[in-house]
């Protein structure tokens, strides 16, 4: 299976990403009111291809909310290997395989606090199909370009028609940034945001989140600048049923309207969809958010005095 960038126009991921500054959110942070630490890393620019939309069957929507492993050629796990580490005291993970078909499937069924998701492409079988990424988000160089094999995690059974619910979605994060603390990954694919992760830094991003600090926007969201200076979110539909767009202001750095944008996006994931035009208070003089009459937008301009 081909890499990361399978199915990228012009080839490999790798060649695909254009350098720009970016941040990441490493401290908790409420609202604006609070200053998020900052870690410099490299951020994808591409334009956003077009909508990313699969046929609406219970099982292609539980897919599209779901997420990738991504590991070397011939390391993906067996079953055999996820039932010993959720069984083991040592692991921590409070999940156990609820049901597991013949090997030879290469799935199983994962229970955790009274949720069911499915891994999908375990070895022996054939890797799980993944989407290509436009957006990589924590890594030092290039993400990995080489072929990567993937097992999907997904919300199965009941809870799959509610596959974007909060809990549903905290819990998914929560399974997956265990695994992939204890799984030699090489990545980590989310789908909503069409994004690939650094393993480590996903998890480090997702516990810091789940704990109350600030949401991911650099991985579960992805944050795509314009030449004009603005920035626009991707994938926080997902979380809240509405994208982003901070317009840009002249003087201002790419690295500082990415900084402003995932606060914004943190504020929002607290605060949940705009129904109306409100003034958000922190920064500098503040910010106006105003959801758009067309289409599922909500636009954020600099307050004027």
């Amino acid at each position: 299976m081909p890499g990361i960038g399978n199915g990228l126009r012009g080839g490999a991921f790798a060649r695909n990403l254009l350098s720009a500054c970016g941040a990441a959110v490493t401290a908790p942070a409420n609202g604006l009111d609070a200053t998020p630490g900052i870690v410099p890393i490299r951020v994808s620019v591409q334009p956003i291809a077009e909508k990313f939309e699969l046929p609406g069957s219970k099982e292609q929507d539980a897919r599209r909310a779901g997420l990738s492993l991504l590991f070397a050629a011939g390391g993906r796990p067996t079953v055999d290997d996820i039932a010993h580490l959720l069984d083991s005291p040592q692991s921590g993970i409070p999940a156990r395989v609820s049901h597991r078909p013949a090997e030879a499937e290469g799935w199983a069924e994962i229970l955790v606090s009274g949720l069911t998701f499915d891994l999908r492409g375990l070895s022996p079988a054939d890797p799980a199909r993944f989407d290509a990424a436009l957006h990589a988000y924590g890594f030092e160089g290039s993400p990995p370009g080489d072929e990567l094999e993937a097992v999907e995690l997904v919300p199965s059974g009941h809870i799959a028609a509610g596959a974007g619910l909060r809990p549903v979605v905290r819990t998914l994060v929560s399974l997956a940034a265990n695994l992939a603390l204890r799984l030699p990954m090489a990545a980590v694919a989310w789908y909503p945001a069409r994004t690939v992760m650094e393993p480590r830094y996903f998890s480090r991003t997702a516990f810091n989140w789940l704990s109350g600090g600030a949401f991911p926007a650099l991985g579960l969201t992805a944050l795509v600048p314009a030449d004009d200076g603005s920035i626009a979110s991707a994938g926080l539909s997902h979380f809240i049923g509405q994208e982003l767009r901070l317009e840009g202001r002249e003087g201002e750095t790419r690295a500082e309207a990415v900084k402003l944008a995932i606060r914004v996006v943190d504020y929002l994931m607290r605060q949940g969809p705009l129904t109306e035009p409100q003034v958000i208070e922190g920064g500098e003089g503040g910010l106006l958010a105003e959801p758009s009459q067309v289409g599922n937008l909500v636009w954020v301009w600099r307050k004027r005095a």
